[in-house]
């Protein structure tokens, strides 16, 4: 009796096995060799990470949103062919490319000693420069905005994208972040301090990550934890919690057709974190795309609003040689420049509990360094609209001389 066989003719689409995180394999419709690199897995909708211990019939069906910005930044893996419908991009891990390395680096834990969070209104609190951001990697500095004047449905801002060498034990970034506390006695209102604490986290943004990468390349990713980053800290699909959408884009890629050039042309990435009046998900856009979402489920306790949205940049400082870095954050240049030479967020706009974008002022700062990296505020952009942040700082020996 004969062997059957099967002629590739007779298949439309060739199914691959690839380990995804060493956690479970994927049924493979297509792969894409980008050019920076990265292998893109266009994985079957309901076959993504987010649904391997999903229950028959809990799998929502996922359906891409209409495209609606022409002018949108492309990213690398676009100029080399795109995914099938009913599939979904995922970035192939490399060996280096450790879900532990993002875990452990936690850049947007907050707690204390005792797990408790606080989020200063003061650049000069000291608990916070120098034991808040303290993690088993090294210090994270931060400067941002924030916002905390209403309870929140969502916001939305453009990050600007500035290519940055940095050290490769560290990493820089760019981010929006909305986040809600469990603390009863807090409510937000115009000119309110911030919360406490800041238990449920969902963030966006470009980062720049040798250690995670590979490369000096800014790229794409989303984030949440469920606990303030004490234990939790969940980058793209790493958790299992965010359900991607088809879209042209992929977490941890980056974009192809992007220079900022200082005092010349500026190129951004329009993002935004929302949640549906009607529904229990908080939903994640690029350029007015929804790329995926976040369920209700992976937050174990409430997250029905947002009372606090931050905005600007961190950095890992691994302090090498003993010396603060020279890492750069936003493009190097402090936020005294302004907005023409300095790294800026644009275009913030908070999302109302009608769904439609409004004004928001984000006239309030969160530094751990001021002589290093700061932010500042730059009030209501009467040509483009939104509000507008300026942000980062070039490093070094002047960080850790005193004020």
């Amino acid at each position: 009796m004969g062997h059957a066989t099967v002629a590739p003719a007779l298949t439309a689409i060739v199914l691959l096995l690839v380990a995804a995180g060493g956690a479970c394999a994927l049924a493979v419709n297509k792969t894409i060799q980008s050019e920076d690199g990265d292998v893109i897995d266009c994985v079957d909708v309901h076959q993504q990470p987010a649904f391997k211990d999903a229950p028959p019939g809990s799998r929502v069906l996922l359906q891409p949103k209409p495209e609606r910005s022409p002018q949108e930044l492309q990213q690398t893996w676009r100029k080399s062919g795109s995914c099938p419908p009913g599939t979904v991009g995922i970035r192939r891990d490399t060996r280096r490319a450790s879900t532990e390395v993002a875990r452990l680096a936690s850049p947007f834990r907050r707690p204390d000693a005792d797990g408790s969070s606080y989020v200063p209104t003061k650049v000069t609190d000291n608990n916070f420069q120098n034991k808040v951001m303290d993690n088993m990697k090294g210090k994270v500095e931060v400067a941002a905005a924030y916002a905390c004047n209403a309870a929140y449905l969502g916001a939305r801002v453009t990050l600007p994208y500035w290519k940055v060498d940095v050290h490769p034990d560290e990493l820089s970034m760019n981010y929006l972040l909305v986040g809600y506390s469990l603390d009863d006695h807090f409510r937000p209102f115009p000119g309110s301090p911030p919360p406490k604490t800041l238990e449920n986290q969902i963030a966006i943004g470009l980062v720049t990550w040798p250690a995670l990468y590979g490369d000096s390349l800014s790229r794409l990713f989303v984030y949440y934890s469920n606990d303030g980053g004490v234990n939790n800290n969940c980058f793209n699909l790493d958790c299992g919690g965010f359900q991607l959408y088809p879209s042209p884009y992929v977490l941890g890629n980056s974009f192809s057709n992007a220079d900022s050039q200082v005092g010349g042309e500026r190129y951004g990435v329009p993002v935004g974190i929302h949640r549906d009046a009607t529904g229990a998900s908080w939903h994640v856009t690029v350029s007015d795309h929804e790329i995926g979402s976040y369920p209700e489920t992976v937050f174990n306790t409430r997250f029905p609003e947002a009372w606090y949205v931050e905005m600007g940049g961190r950095v890992l400082n691994t302090r090498p040689g003993g010396n603060h870095t020279t890492t750069p954050m936003g493009n190097g240049i402090p936020s005294c420049a302004g907005s023409r030479f300095a790294a800026t967020i644009m275009e913030y706009y908070a999302v109302g509990y009608n769904g439609v974008i409004a004004n928001d002022k984000a006239d309030r700062t969160v530094v751990t360094t001021p002589t290093c990296y700061d932010a500042k505020p730059l009030g209501f952009d009467q040509g483009r609209g939104g509000y507008a942040v300026a942000y980062g700082g070039p490093g070094g020996a002047y960080c850790d001389r005193p004020e």
